[in-house]
């Protein structure tokens, strides 16, 4: 077995522990502070978060790793902005209101302009509520760009991942080249990916799914009262080999 299938395994049994860990007791997880916000949202992304580390798994075991990178890149972004939750509480919240804020009104131009869709009269009520509502600016607004927001965390390296799996995501010249060889004199095309020297970036999605899930809960861990996970997380983290044994003392 290669170091690579070896990381990916305990990756996989990694995994299953922390599903575990995220489904016990979910009934019973109460939020740190008086304000529930960060915890509910944090909750919403954790979950989200933990589906799609599932499906990196999935497409993973059945040869599609590359056409995992949206996966991988919108991994990245929920673990960020549990992160920023933890970190920034009630003003992440709010800033992520702002973004929601924005988002809905182009898409309700969208709909308008479009004339394909219509809002029923509920519905139209609610998105004209979220129009409305005054929202005040914080420093934390800032973040809701998520190249800042990256570059703002102590996770170190996320910003170049996250960029290197953005290009595979979208549609350009980087998702169309790894269908096709030009290294020698005709230029072969391919029905699957290669990567030539560059490295395989869906080599380790496993471990990478492991990882970003590991960092998120341990963020929402910080939203909970007490912190319960604190030593599975750093049982499953040690057992994966994400987190270094400190050893004895003065080693």
């Amino acid at each position: 077995m290669t170091r690579v299938e070896q990381d990916n395994t305990r990756a996989a049994a990694g995994l299953e522990a922390l599903t575990e860990l995220l489904e016990s007791g979910v009934a019973a997880f109460t939020p740190a502070s008086e304000d529930q916000r960060p915890f509910l949202v944090g909750w919403g992304l954790l979950a989200a978060l933990h589906g799609q580390a599932s499906a990196v798994v999935l497409l993973h075991r059945k040869g599609f790793g590359h056409e995992a990178a949206p996966n991988r890149r919108l991994m990245i972004e929920y673990m960020a902005q549990i992160q920023w939750l933890a970190r920034d509480r009630g003003d992440a919240v709010e800033s992520l209101n702002k973004a929601f804020q924005h988002t809905q009104d182009k898409l309700r131009k969208a709909i308008d302009q479009g004339g394909i869709f219509s809002y029923d009269d509920e519905v139209a009520a609610s998105a004209d509520a979220v129009a409305t509502a005054v929202i005040a600016p914080n420093a934390a607004n800032q973040y809701a760009n998520t190249s800042k927001l990256l570059n703002s965390l102590a996770t170190k390296g996320l910003l170049e991942v996250w960029l290197s799996e953005t290009q595979l995501s979208h549609s350009g010249l980087t998702a169309a080249q790894a269908f096709r060889d030009d290294s020698g004199e005709a230029v072969r095309l391919l029905a699957r990916p290669e990567y030539g020297k560059a490295p395989d970036p869906s080599e380790r999605s496993p471990l990478m799914a492991c990882l970003l899930l590991h960092l998120g809960m341990q963020a929402f861990n910080d939203l909970m009262a007490g912190r319960p996970w604190t030593a599975d997380l750093d049982r499953i983290g040690r057992e994966v080999g994400l987190i270094e044994d400190e050893g004895p003392p003065g080693s």
